[in-house]
């Protein structure tokens, strides 16, 4: 998704994003949590923290203040994921009433070269 893609997106996404995380906890890691998706929406090879960052800022000044917050909010922050996968069930289970399964796979991953993992002679 590019940023103007985002951008397009920013009122419901932001809507969306408070339903799942208002309550867990303080607010700069609630921000920093609406950031962390917003980096996985953006476009880009890489969806490891550096790269995310550096995406999220206009200035690259700005980059290590970003990469400390999603570092923090990935790694460091006691919040109950428990709570945002019920939310996201009852979100989906109002907006897809007649789904009797839903699979997400995110273990898939294009392999490159001869060091990705799995990846054999």
């Amino acid at each position: 998704m590019t940023p103007r893609q985002l951008k397009r997106l920013e009122g419901e996404l932001e809507s969306f994003l408070g339903s799942m995380f208002t309550g867990l906890g303080r607010v700069e890691r609630r921000r920093a949590m609406d950031w962390y998706v917003k980096g996985l929406l953006l476009e880009g090879e890489r969806k490891s923290i550096d790269p995310m960052a550096g995406r999220l800022v206009e200035d690259a000044g700005e980059q290590e203040a970003m990469r400390q917050r999603l570092q923090q909010c990935v790694s460091g922050s006691a919040w109950a994921d428990e709570e945002v996968m019920r939310r996201l069930a009852l979100e989906l289970e109002a907006e897809l009433p007649d789904i009797e399964a839903l699979v997400l796979d995110d273990t898939g991953f294009p392999k490159k070269g001869k060091h990705s993992v799995g990846v054999a002679r």
